[in-house]
This record gives C-alpha cells, sequence and structure tokens, in this order.
C-alpha cells in the first residue's frame, strides 16, 4: 500500500515538473518573439584617445622637442624624410602709428602676410613687420623696408630638398618686448579658416607688384585686408583678446587649427611647368582685364593651405612708433620625399628609410578633433614653466650628476 502511495505522489510531482518546464518554454519563446520584432542596433566601441600618440602631441604643442621628426600617420605609409624651421619675427609700429596688423598661414612658402603694408601698399614706411628672416615675396623692392608677403623658405630651397611635401604642424608663441613700467596696449588672435582660393606664388608677386592695394591678398580668406587688419576681427567666434599686461608674466602659445584633412594632402614643390621653351603650365591662371591675355599661370599646390585656418594678430594701443612690440616665434614641421637629380652625384639622398607611421585616417581626424579646441590652441605659458614641466627628468638627471661631482 505504501509503494503504491509513493507511486502515486511521484508521478503528482513529476507531472507539476513538467507542467512549470512547460510554462518556462511558453515564457522564453514569448520573449523570443518580442526580442526579434526590435530593430537591432550596432555599437561600435570608440577608438583609444589620442593625446598620447606622436602626431597629436605634434598638433597640440608643436614647440615640444618631442614634436621634432613628427609625421602623418597613414593608412599604406610612404618613406619620407623629416625637416623643421624655427624662427622669429618681430611685429610692432612705425611712422608715428601705435596699432599693426599681420597673418601667418600655414604654409612654408606663404607664410606671412603683413596687413598694415598691404593695406597702405607704396607707403613703404608704415608696417608691422619690423624685422624677419622671412624671404620677400610682395615687395617694392629688395632694400626699402616695406614688404607685403613673406616666406619662411624660399620656393627654390624647398624644391631643391622635396620633390613633394606637407607641413605634418606648426604654431606660433608670442612674447612682449616692451619695457615693464612703459608697456601698454592690447593684443586679438583669431583663427580665420583658409579656403582653395589661395593666389599662386606669381599672381603674388606680380598682382602685388603692380597694384596700389592689397586686393590680391583677399581669396585667401575671402576678407580684405583693410578688414582683417583692423579691431573687426574681434566678431569671430575664435578671437581671444589679451592685455600688453598679460604678456608681462609669459608668453602665449599658438597651435594650428584644422578644419579638414585634406590638409595633410601631399603638395608638390613646383610653382609652374613648362610643356616646352614657349609654353608654361599650371592649373591657375590670371588675365589682363583691359587686353583678356593670360597675365601670369602657375600651380596652387606650393601656397596651398585648404583645411587649416590661418592666425591674424592686430594690436593698438602702443606708444606711438614701438618698433619692437612682440617678438613671435614661428614653427614648421615638414616631411616630404626627398628631390633627387638627373645625376646620381648631384644630389644627397638618405641611406636609410626612417620608420613610417603607421595609422588610418580615422586616427588623423580623431587627433586633429582633439586638438582643434579653442581652449588647446591658444595657452598661455608662464616664463619658464613651460621648459620645467617638460625636462623634469633631464634636470633631475643633470642634478644627480652635478651632485655626483661636488
Amino acid at each position: 500500500m505504501s509503494k503504491q502511495v509513493n507511486a502515486n505522489s511521484q508521478a503528482k510531482l513529476n507531472s507539476a515538473y513538467q507542467s512549470k518546464i512547460a510554462k518556462l518554454q511558453s515564457q522564453l519563446q514569448s520573449k523570443n518573439n518580442e526580442f526579434s520584432k526590435k530593430t537591432v542596433v550596432k555599437k561600435m566601441k570608440q577608438a583609444p584617445n589620442p593625446g598620447n600618440t606622436a602626431f597629436f602631441n605634434a598638433l597640440n604643442d608643436p614647440f615640444d622637442p618631442l614634436s621634432l621628426g613628427c609625421q602623418v600617420p597613414d593608412p599604406f605609409p610612404f618613406p619620407t624624410q623629416v625637416y623643421h624651421v624655427h624662427q622669429t619675427t618681430v611685429l610692432g609700429s612705425s611712422s608715428g602709428q601705435t596699432a599693426g596688423a599681420c597673418m601667418f598661414l600655414p604654409n612654408p612658402v606663404l607664410s606671412l602676410i603683413d596687413l598694415t603694408s598691404a593695406n597702405l601698399f607704396n607707403t613703404s614706411t608704415v608696417k608691422s613687420v619690423q624685422t624677419t628672416p622671412f624671404t620677400q615675396i610682395a615687395a617694392y623692392s629688395t632694400t626699402t623696408p616695406g614688404c607685403a608677403a613673406y616666406g619662411a623658405i624660399p620656393a627654390s630651397n624647398i624644391n631643391s630638398v622635396f620633390g613633394d611635401y606637407r607641413v605634418v604642424s606648426w604654431g606660433l608663441k608670442i612674447s612682449n618686448l616692451q619695457p615693464e613700467l612703459s608697456a601698454t596696449g592690447r593684443l586679438i588672435i583669431a583663427y580665420v579658416p583658409i579656403g582653395d582660393t589661395v593666389p599662386t606664388l606669381n599672381d603674388i608677386v606680380t598682382g602685388a607688384g603692380g597694384a596700389t592695394t592689397g586686393s590680391v591678398f583677399t581669396p585667401i580668406c575671402g576678407t580684405p585686408t583693410s578688414v582683417l587688419g583692423s579691431s573687426a576681427i574681434l566678431e569671430l567666434p575664435t578671437a581671444v583678446e589679451f592685455t600688453v599686461g598679460d604678456l608681462l608674466h609669459g608668453d602665449l602659445e599658438l597651435s594650428g587649427m584644422y578644419t579638414n584633412s585634406a590638409f595633410w594632402s601631399f603638395k608638390t614643390t613646383l610653382g609652374v611647368g613648362s610643356a616646352s621653351g614657349t609654353e608654361a603650365m599650371g592649373d591657375d591662371l590670371s588675365l589682363i582685364t583691359a587686353s583678356g591675355l593670360v597675365g601670369t599661370i602657375g600651380y596652387k599646390d606650393l601656397t596651398r593651405s585648404n583645411g587649416a585656418a590661418g592666425i591674424v594678430i592686430y594690436f593698438e594701443g602702443l606708444p606711438t612708433s614701438t618698433t619692437n612690440a612682440f617678438q613671435v616665434e614661428s614653427i614648421y614641421h615638414l616631411e616630404g620625399s626627398p628631390q633627387i637629380a638627373a645625376s646620381a652625384n648631384t644630389s644627397l639622398v638618405p641611406s636609410i628609410t626612417r620608420k613610417s607611421s603607421v595609422g588610418t585616417s580615422v586616427g588623423v581626424e580623431q587627433a586633429m578633433t582633439k586638438a582643434s579646441a579653442i581652449d588647446k590652441v591658444v595657452k598661455f605659458i608662464g616664463q619658464g614653466a613651460n621648459f620645467l614641466n617638460k625636462n623634469q627628468k633631464s634636470l633631475a638627471l643633470a642634478g644627480k650628476m652635478a651632485s655626483m661631482c661636488l
């Protein structure tokens, strides 16, 4: 009798268990049917922060010694050679003026426009650029002080080093040169995007040399030099204002600002081509209005800067005729394919191929986006602090060696 009772109890338990399993399976099937009707969303994992990459460091701090030799990461890297150009230019007012303006460009051949000189063309004594190692492009002559356009490197020099090249990064550092007790005035800095309408080098040399105004420079940013060279740039969203008193306590460091990765396309160093002894080639030309004949022709690659922004500097309120008001330190990091000559013994080409920087265009754009924030491109550096912060290990090693010698 007890065995029969136990068998009945076991049968009831098995029935209840099977019923529960069937119910759970039904619920699971219902959930699966519900989930299957939902749209599937694929989530992409964010790429790692580019803050530690060499390329980002070159964009963010072009004056850092670690930025020397920097390269742009490419998905299909081509061996390149690296160079840099590091110079200082002095800005100020002259001929009874108390204000001035200029624009630096991210191009080693067309690098600096003296907006004051361009606005008052043919008045060579009124200028903002007082002294510079840059090469005069649009000058009245090589003996008069006035000049509207300069290049950090002569076109012939860059062509002798590179067949084609690109600017990896660039930047400026502004320091005050006025005596502390008499330093007055204010400084306005603004970034202006550059389109693909920059005139060729031939256009600038010919147009500026024969013009009475600086209108040849208007296509660079689409704004006349008379407007760029005034306090009107304060209306630009990237404008930042400083007093000269601010610069008594440190320097102002400006990194390049970029709008498109097209800036890092390789560019040829040839200003004009020659199809024959009587024909010239180029992708841009200018016409003489009266006759309709071709005035100049040339390639735009040599002066092209689209995908980046120019840096406009306007200053006013200086003591009259302050020729030494500000020092602008500039640096351009370049990489490119070495130039070769027809004869193997007339050109020096490196024997060892550098290790290329490999990366995707996504990495370039991430570094560009992070480095182009306004709080990243405009930095105020306390005097001496930047050197100490970036060279702690070297200073510690030097101190240890000095203590060993005592």
